[in-house]
């Protein structure tokens, strides 16, 4: 089993392709990957990073449109992308991301979610990412279908005001915590993911208003929180360079505070896309996500 980042969100930076790269009949990756159940132990999980058409939000920090389809996905194309990713996995948990909302009807066809959901139901946990924009009723609809957990992850990212204008997010706290109180009334779990610097801002600020978000997020009911530390990639509009610098040493740090911040509340694992796996500090980090301990 290869024991990956626990959750990506925002970019992929080793793994975009070309659109003209991209089919809608296959994902455009699958990890096999191990993350921290909650409970003192590890879960075998397999993410699915959906070829979905793109989403409307429009993030600044944003470049998943890069793997992304320019029209609606077609019909049938979910569940067949779903099928080649599973078809030898033996995970008990199953992520579907589609680099934007499970719940726009443009990136995944209400049509289809029996074919979905039929899917979904051989694991005991399902995670989707979505916005608090898209699809009430098909939530609903949705939840019919299936007999496994569900979880939906939120890109909250921050709790600082003008960082969440800046982003463009077309949310704001409130909104995201009204969200986060209408899906836990629906049984349905939370995750978050929480944005570690912005440009322009020093590394104390942005440390000190992600713990920030963290506690909100844990008073939202967050059961999983993601920390994805800021990468360049494509997005920022052009101010990647001024984004603050995070060594491998200083985010071990950055765990730490965080775990203690949560006391066993939440999950919090920290995102590696962007460690070298040579990294000496990477193993480090990687144990500290599935042992919850720093």
């Amino acid at each position: 089993m290869t024991i990956a980042a626990p959750d990506s969100h925002a970019t992929t930076p080793d793994n975009s392709m070309n659109r003209e790269q991209l089919s809608a009949d296959a994902p455009y990756l699958v990890l096999h990957e191990a993350e921290p159940d909650g409970g003192g132990n590890e879960v075998s999980t397999t993410t699915v990073f959906l070829t979905a058409s793109r989403c409307p939000i429009g993030c600044n920090m944003c470049d998943l449109h890069l793997n992304t389809l320019p029209a609606a996905t077609p019909s049938g194309a979910i569940a067949r992308q779903i099928d080649s990713a599973i078809k030898d996995s033996e995970a008990k948990w199953l992520k579907l991301y589609n680099s934007g909302n499970f719940f726009d009807p443009r990136s995944i066809p209400p049509d289809d979610y029996s074919e979905i959901a039929e899917r979904c139901n051989r694991f005991d946990r399902v995670i989707v990412e979505n916005h608090p924009q898209f699809g009430r009723s098909r939530l609903r609809s949705f939840l019919k279908l299936i007999t496994c957990r569900f979880e939906i992850a939120v890109g909250l990212e921050t709790v600082q005001p003008r960082w969440l204008d800046r982003l463009k997010k077309q949310m704001t706290r409130d909104d995201f915590s009204h969200y986060a109180s209408e899906i836990a009334h629906l049984g349905v779990d939370l995750r978050v993911f929480l944005i570690l610097g912005v440009p322009g801002v020093d590394v104390v600020e942005s440390v000190r208003w992600t713990r920030l978000s963290l506690r909100h997020a844990i008073a939202c009911g967050a059961r999983h929180v993601s920390i994805i530390p800021a990468r360049s990639g494509h997005g920022w509009s052009g101010r990647a360079d001024q984004l603050p610098d995070f060594p491998t040493a200083l985010l071990a740090e950055i765990h730490g505070k965080l775990l203690q911040d949560s006391d066993g509340r939440a999950v919090v694992t920290l995102d590696l896309w962007d460690v070298p796996v040579h990294d000496t500090g990477y193993s480090r980090l990687q144990q500290s996500n599935l042992t919850q301990h720093a």
